[in-house]
């Protein structure tokens, strides 16, 4: 069997990484927290050149230092010296600096975790309404266990705290997918804990309480039936006896 090519895989949700077959940049080897920041804001916003202004703002928030110009020039240097483990294996990966800008340019088949999770949630959708529920279920999982790892812990500013709230929709989503496909493959006890948990993320979110009141409601009607069946399998106490012949 051919093996497939290698892929550039990017992960800014959790710890930061970025990997190419078994090369792996590690949340360590960038450069403190405004290159953390300024790597997240770059590959999120890659589809186009930024400009600096707009940059310095998602490094250093409302504390721009007034030489905030050399400042982002430093940075964006030892950025460059933190990927250069990937430049031999993976020469499409550059950070280009353009008149009054920056931009971020990587392989078009990039895998990137953030955009994987919008996209599984995306996914599960579709399926659901085709009535594909075990890879509706699927995705619904990849989207949940993504957004569940955060976005840039320990650090504020508008764009960090954006992003957070998406991922947090798309796990509270994914969640829903999770429970209404396993109602729909019969599984109410299953369903019943993904909808408690569901809940406790959000105690507010009318859709979730419906779930899980649901799940409950599903997994009731069973027992009951699992109940008449046991009983209308019992022998009767007035059926006759059947004596041993002498």
């Amino acid at each position: 069997m051919r093996r497939l090519p290698p892929r550039l895989r990017v992960y800014v949700c959790g710890r930061l990484a970025v990997e190419f077959g078994p090369v792996v940049v590690p949340e360590a080897a960038f450069p403190a927290r405004q290159g953390r920041r300024l790597w997240a804001f770059l590959v999120l916003h890659r589809q186009q050149p930024v400009g600096r202004a707009d940059l310095a703002e998602a490094v250093w928030g409302d504390a721009v230092p007034d030489a905030w110009d050399v400042g982002l020039n430093a940075l964006a240097s030892r950025l460059r010296r933190s990927l250069r483990p990937l430049a031999d294996p993976c020469p499409r990966l550059a950070l280009r600096g353009e008149e009054g800008r920056y931009a971020l340019v990587v392989p078009p088949d990039t895998f990137v975790d953030y955009e994987r999770a919008r996209e599984a949630l995306h996914r599960a959708d579709v399926l659901m309404r085709r009535g594909e529920l075990g890879a509706a279920l699927g995705e619904a999982r990849v989207a949940t266990e993504i957004a569940a790892r955060g976005f840039l812990g320990g650090e504020d500013g508008d764009w960090v705290e954006g992003q957070r709230r998406l991922l947090a929709e798309v796990r509270l989503h994914a969640l829903e997918y999770t429970v209404e496909a396993e109602l729909g493959r019969g599984h109410p006890d299953t369903a019943e804990r993904e909808a408690e948990f569901l809940v406790s993320l959000d105690l507010a979110r009318e859709r979730s309480l419906r779930l899980l009141a649901r799940a409950r409601q599903e997994l009731e009607a069973g027992d009951r039936s699992d109940t008449g069946a046991a009983v209308a399998g019992a022998p009767s106490s007035g059926s006759p006896r059947l004596d041993r012949p002498d």
